[in-house]
């Protein structure tokens, strides 16, 4: 057992409240004005969450699955010919690719066909791996997860039942299926509108060049065969992608209202406790006793 391995001293306990305390009014103080403060505060929070996840890292996954085996028998990896070899070559080696371009970014540009140009070129293909794996980690559970459940409950069929065991919620089926047809509407009123909804410039006007009409109708022709129904195919398709499009501002305003509330619990339970409990601790009795002493 290390000399860091037992609990803290009791007038410590609370030494690390205190000190989110301190943080707390040093970022809050940027809402008076931009000062050191709050950037220290701000560097100070997001080097902690770096360096927790490093440790982390290192110690659930760098050391017990790569270099510890590596350390245990070094002459295995020498002699390693098999495919599930490659299953630790291969990190270490893109790892280190990697690192290496990372570092290399920090110094100047390199020349037009240097050895260090190569090197970013190479630590691109790490990079590409991880950002590949994870949107597909996250698109597939996004689809797998919430977008095809949704889906398939929207267009779910109502069960029939026979006659010797009625339906006792006929009322809460029929009352169903308006809701999933609404689901469906707005579900594909936000896929047209993400797809093939109108793009507009930064300051919202629409370019001289861009013809006149408005919205789906003018990818629709105006003049030939079947003109009159591809019209009304693409005035319905606008209408359905204005119905996305305010549905998705909603939603949009929805998470944020939850984002919001939730912030505001986080900050009423925190003063609750700067309030009422951390004056109770020992470590703010010790300060406040040093405080009055000073004082007198």
């Amino acid at each position: 057992m290390s000399s860091f391995s037992g609990g803290l001293p009791g007038s410590l306990h609370d030494a690390g409240l205190l000190l989110g305390l301190l943080i707390s009014l040093a970022i809050g103080s940027c809402l008076i004005r931009d000062n050191v403060l709050a950037r220290l505060a701000q560097y100070i929070l997001v080097g902690a969450g770096l360096g927790y996840m490093a440790v982390v890292v290192w110690s659930n996954v760098l050391w017990p699955q790569l270099f510890a085996p590596l350390l245990a028998d070094p002459a295995s990896w020498l002699a390693a010919t098999g495919p599930e070899d490659l299953q630790s070559h291969l990190p270490l080696l893109l790892g280190l690719v990697m690192w290496l371009g990372g570092l290399d970014l920090l110094f100047k540009p390199p020349g037009k066909w240097s050895g260090r140009r190569l090197l970013r070129l190479l630590a691109v293909i790490p990079a590409a791996i991880l950002a590949g794996a994870g949107l597909g980690v996250g698109l597939s559970g996004a689809l797998q997860g919430t977008f095809w459940p949704q889906l398939a409950a929207a267009v779910e069929l109502p069960q029939v039942n026979s006659p010797a065991t009625p339906d006792v919620s006929a009322g809460g089926g029929q009352l169903m299926w308006p809701l999933r047809l609404l689901t469906l509407v707005i579900t594909g009123g936000v896929l047209i509108h993400l797809r093939l909804g109108r793009s507009a410039g930064g300051d919202g006007e629409r370019p001289a060049s861009a013809p006149a009409s408005r919205g789906f109708a003018s990818i629709v022709p105006q003049a030939g065969p079947g003109s009159l129904s591809r019209a009304a195919f693409g005035k319905v398709l606008a209408v359905w992608e204005g119905i996305g499009r305010r549905a998705l501002w909603l939603a949009a305003g929805m998470i944020f209202a939850r984002l919001i509330a939730a912030r505001f619990t986080l900050i009423l339970a925190r003063l609750e406790y700067f309030l009422f409990e951390l004056p109770r601790s020992d470590l703010w009795q010790i300060l406040w006793a040093a405080a009055r002493g000073a004082g007198q």
